[in-house]
């Protein structure tokens, strides 16, 4: 994953880190900052871990939903050939009736949402 700001850029994978500039990687977190929890081991024992002791795995649904959002997103954009505007909050489409009909399909009745 590549994040571009406006003091640098930070690359991460599992087990990789590198910063532009080399600064950026060197400031520690402080104390009131977000700090994430340490994964333990891989995800499936992760995931049997939490199941035991009902914590929330280190990949939990909604991280997931959240991160293939923004893949949808990316798609739907890449197929109408145009930017997108996307309202988190209301998990809608802002101002295009044709790219927020990607986000669904019609039901067979008698299901409904």
């Amino acid at each position: 994953m590549l994040f571009i700001g406006s003091e640098g850029k930070i690359e991460v994978d599992r087990g990789y880190l590198k910063t532009w500039p080399d600064e950026i990687g060197q400031q520690p977190i402080g104390p009131s900052d977000i700090h994430l929890r340490e994964p333990r081991g891989d995800h499936y024992g992760d995931w049997l871990n939490s199941i035991r002791t009902r914590e929330k795995p280190i990949a939990d649904v909604e991280i997931g939903a959240r991160s293939v959002t923004v893949c949808h997103l990316g798609n739907i954009a890449y197929w109408l050939n145009r930017p997108i505007k996307w309202d988190p909050a209301r998990e809608q489409i802002i101002g295009d009736d044709e790219a927020a009909r990607w986000l669904d399909r019609p039901k067979r009745a008698p299901w409904h949402l």
